[in-house]
């Protein structure tokens, strides 16, 4: 068996107090106006002396995509030798980080700019610090169930609550669906140095970041920063959370806006992966008899014994498949006009110091019109989407990324058709393409829907392919 090596390192992406904060139409700040706890960018590096890969994973609502994702890997590689195509960048997907791009307002969009412009060189700094922290390694994996997550797309109640928006009636409801399809299984990847001690301990769990919502104006990683602080208090190890399949799925003490419940959820996560870990062996061993004592009756004094070599195999597959768009006529001049109106009009209501459901209440128009109006002009440009598909095989255990956001079916389905016995599956990793609904939530709607670029039968093609490239990288 190949000998496996690894390294990994992190390093802080907090942004200044006051840059830009909005990812939510039902806010009235604008501005991040303290910390709760500090984002990080994370980052492994494993090779068998063949191939290299690089996982990083940041505290942030989205990874790098397009010319930003190109830039990112060129300067990754550069330092490190380790081919683009072989470098995964994923996200958290926090929803209380700040905006990377221009949002719909204007207040603290002015640093913005000079913010992500040092994500490159953050991300390609801690990439190569635990390139070159490698060292001579084992890697196992094992799942868990962790059930502090849940379907987040309930039906409308017959009577629909004071509130809703026209048109909402007889879509779902974003709250906690106790019948819905919820992936409650936590996967846990343990690397050790070869004395046995924990190096790393990569953590995939499903559910939105979105604990800390409109109410909260502080930068947070809301519940995976917890999760890594649990794990690594615990054991030493230094922990990657990677977000799976979460398109769908919510965390049973979402929107609430409260720490406290950031933490709680984050604790049962890291305390599930940290009993996980506890049990997986990174070296194969068998139970054997060393000796025997008489006591009352004969004793047989037993040790754990090597029983054959680690796997250190790393492999790497990344293939770009083309996926169908939903396709959609072009916007017209009203909705970019009505963007625009409504736009001038929530600032002015801001300047004249509205009262604040007021302001609230705009803010959620402009913002839905402004979705609206990219998720359009997305569909009408194209009928095909290009989508990487990215597996990474560390030993035993593998992983799979794909840039969007999926439903939860979508990950459960190639983690049980894997041939891997612990095999994670992520979204928000090298970009992301917005949600991935399976074909049977189309004829519901919802948030999710609206927000698709995709067709309805891309779901199915997703699974098969990424079943696909999970065989080729297990040969």
């Amino acid at each position: 068996m190949p000998q496996l090596r690894a390294g990994v390192a992190r390093c802080d992406i907090t942004p200044p107090i006051g840059i830009a904060h909005g990812n939510w139409s039902a806010q009235v700040h604008e501005r991040a106006e303290g910390v709760d706890l500090p984002l990080g960018c994370t980052a492994l590096a494993a090779t068998d002396g063949q191939e290299e890969v690089i996982i990083a994973e940041w505290d942030l609502l989205y990874p790098p995509d397009g010319e930003w994702l190109a830039e990112c890997r060129r300067r990754i590689t550069e330092l490190t030798g380790v081919p683009g195509s072989h470098i995964r960048v994923s996200a958290s997907h926090t929803h209380a980080g700040p905006n990377l791009r221009q949002p719909w307002f204007e207040a603290g969009t002015e640093m913005i700019g000079p913010y992500v412009a040092s994500l490159t060189d953050r991300l390609a700094g801690v990439c190569l610090a635990a390139h070159r922290a490698m060292q001579p390694a084992r890697v196992a994996g094992g799942k868990g169930v962790c059930k502090v997550n849940a379907n987040r797309r309930r039906p409308m109640p017959d009577t629909p609550p004071d509130g809703v928006v026209p048109g909402e009636h007889n879509r779902p409801l974003m709250a906690p669906n106790p019948d819905g399809f919820a992936d409650h299984s936590v996967g846990v990847i343990r690397i050790d140095t070869l004395d046995g001690q924990p190096l790393a301990i990569l953590v995939n769990f499903a559910a939105h970041p979105t604990i800390l919502s409109w109410h909260n104006r502080l930068i947070s990683p809301d519940y995976p920063g917890t999760v890594r602080r649990t794990v690594e208090g615990l054991t030493g190890a230094t922990c990657l959370f990677l977000q799976g399949a979460a398109g769908n799925q919510d965390t049973i003490r979402d929107y609430g806006n409260r720490v406290e419940d950031a933490r709680w959820i984050g604790r049962q996560i890291g305390l599930e992966a940290v009993r996980v870990a506890e049990f997986i062996e990174t070296q194969p061993t068998t139970t054997v008899i060393d000796h025997t004592v008489k006591s009352s009756w004969t004793c047989g004094v037993v040790q754990r014994v090597p029983s054959g070599e680690p796997d250190g195999t790393v492999r790497c597959l990344s293939r770009t498949v083309v996926l169908s768009a939903w396709r959609h006529d072009p916007p017209t001049a009203e909705q970019v006009a009505e963007v625009e109106a409504l736009t001038q009009r929530l600032a002015a209501l801001r300047a004249e110091g509205a009262p604040t459901e007021t302001v609230r209440e705009a803010n959620m128009q402009v913002r839905r019109a402004a979705l609206n109006l990219r998720v359009i002009e997305r569909r009408s440009q194209t009928t095909e989407i290009p989508m990487e598909f990215q597996a990474i095989r560390l030993g035993p255990t593998a992983l799979i990324g794909l840039p969007v956001e999926p439903f939860a079916e979508i990950g459960a389905g190639v983690k049980h058709r894997s041939p891997f016995a612990t095999t994670f599956f992520s979204g928000y990793t090298n970009g992301v393409n917005l949600y991935l609904p399976t074909a049977p939530a189309y004829l519901e709607g919802g948030y999710e829907v609206w927000m698709a670029p995709f067709s309805p039968e891309v779901a199915g093609m997703v699974v098969e392919e990424s079943v696909r490239l999970l065989e080729d990288i297990c040969r």
